[in-house]
């Protein structure tokens, strides 16, 4: 099977992940803000427990698209002092798009059930709104999930 990544440029993959990076630090901010809120000010519901669960999935798999991004920064680097593996670019690459990917989704996820803390018709309107988010999300990327 051929390799997707011998088509990229390194400084492509470089562009990529820099944004990549920036998004997922500021998600999973928002993520882990999210987490912290609803632990400490809600009592423990069903649609409680979803919620901290998807955050916290959120938080985590963003963190790693953060990381995997920096890493394939720093190794893509020209002044980079070891010789560059493809095997652990392809990782790094592939560990990025999936923690963004799942990160972002699980954030959405997040969103659609924080509705139904406060009633089953506002419940209905976030998660409706977070579907159509996901399905633009899953439609709008490039690479796919």
């Amino acid at each position: 099977m051929r390799d997707p990544l011998a088509d990229l440029e390194p400084e492509y993959i470089v562009a990529v992940a820099e944004q990549i990076s920036f998004v997922s630090a500021f998600l999973g901010g928002l993520s882990a803000t999210i987490l912290v809120t609803i632990v400490v000010f809600t009592s423990p519901s069903k649609s409680v427990s979803w919620i901290v669960s998807s955050s916290a999935f959120a938080a985590c798999s963003l963190l790693i698209a953060v990381v995997a991004s920096w890493r394939l920064i720093i190794m893509l680097h020209p002044a980079f002092p070891l010789p560059i593996e493809p095997t652990l670019v392809n990782i790094l690459w592939n560990g990025m798009l999936l923690g963004y990917s799942v990160g972002f989704i699980s954030l959405l996820v997040s969103v659609g059930l924080s509705g139904w803390l406060r009633s089953r018709k506002i419940g209905l309107i976030t998660a409706s709104i977070a579907f159509v988010a996901v399905v633009f999300f899953v439609a709008a990327t490039p690479f796919g999930i």
